[in-house]
């Protein structure tokens, strides 16, 4: 069996400024693990020297995260936390990443919103 490349194509991360609302989006689709979440911490590292940080985390379509992806979001949103009324929440994920979240038991650490309305209403 052929194993699969080690790479850190696997996993995308957009960030897009919405200034009208101002918050930004942040799509993360792929496979966040081992191999891709130093990368998406480097991403991420930007949104932390905004002026006011609102983020959208969408993981709509993250196929896949392991325990150092876990490790990459928890991160983020901790450093987040530190920003005075920093506010961050996420998408509802596929089934497979909600049911890490819950095993690993921070499904309640995550904000986790049903849609962007929800997000602003969150935010303001």
């Amino acid at each position: 069996m052929p194993s699969l490349p080690m790479s850190t194509e696997r996993c995308k991360v957009l960030i897009k400024d919405v200034p009208e609302k101002a918050y930004s989006i942040v799509f993360i689709s792929g496979i966040l693990n081992l191999f891709t979440a130093k990368q998406v911490r480097a991403e991420l590292e930007p949104l932390l020297s905004a002026e006011r940080v609102r983020v959208v985390v969408d993981i709509e379509e993250l196929a896949t995260i392991d325990s150092s992806g876990i490790g990459a979001l928890v991160n983020f949103i901790l450093a987040i936390r530190k920003h005075e009324d920093a506010r961050v929440v996420f998408t509802t994920p596929r089934q497979v990443v909600l049911h890490i979240f819950e095993v690993t038991k921070l499904k309640s650490f995550f904000t986790i919103i049903e849609d962007y309305a929800e997000a602003e209403a969150y935010f303001a």
